[in-house]
């Protein structure tokens, strides 16, 4: 596996990039030995990039004796600081899936009463008495009609929530 680091000659310090996710378009990030885990955003590498603005940078890949040298004689840039970036962004990845599964229950709550909202309509038509033969039509296809959408939307309903179990 190919894994990279962003090296600056002038400061002796680097960053390590990890792997690219191709799928997702970004580096992998460093590593936190504290949380076991990489870091999966791009926020130490701007960091670097910024603290780094015109000074020269080499791509050094894993595998190379420039890589080992590098990781053996320079810096690590924001060493200390590695370990809370990781945390920040597991916290971050947590409250985002939080956010969508309230927005999924939220999608589900508006469905199931529009659902509701549909059978009551069909229900007070059901009710409703025709003077003649072509209300008493037009209100049976309206029932009708209404009772379908309900059923579709609790077909709609089930399915959407089987995937998300």
């Amino acid at each position: 596996m190919r894994e990279f680091l962003l090296y600056c000659t002038d400061c002796r310090q680097y960053t390590a990039l990890g792997r690219f996710v191709e799928n997702e378009g970004h580096f992998e990030g460093e590593y936190s030995l504290l949380h076991n885990r990489r870091a999966n955003h791009d926020e130490l590498l701007c960091r670097f990039l910024i603290r780094h603005a015109r000074h020269p940078l080499r791509m050094e890949e894993n595998r190379t004796k420039t890589y080992a040298d590098v990781l053996r004689t320079a810096e690590r840039f924001m060493e200390s600081d590695i370990d809370d970036f990781v945390e920040r962004q597991a916290d971050r990845d947590v409250n985002r899936e939080r956010e969508r599964a309230l927005e999924r229950n939220l999608g589900q709550l508006q469905l199931n009463v529009l659902s509701g909202l549909l059978a009551q309509e069909a229900e007070s038509i059901s009710r409703v008495k025709a003077d003649h033969a072509a209300k008493a039509q037009f209100l049976l296809g309206k029932e009708e009609g209404l009772k379908l959408a309900a059923k579709l939307l609790d077909e709609l309903s089930q399915k959407t929530n089987a995937l998300f179990r």
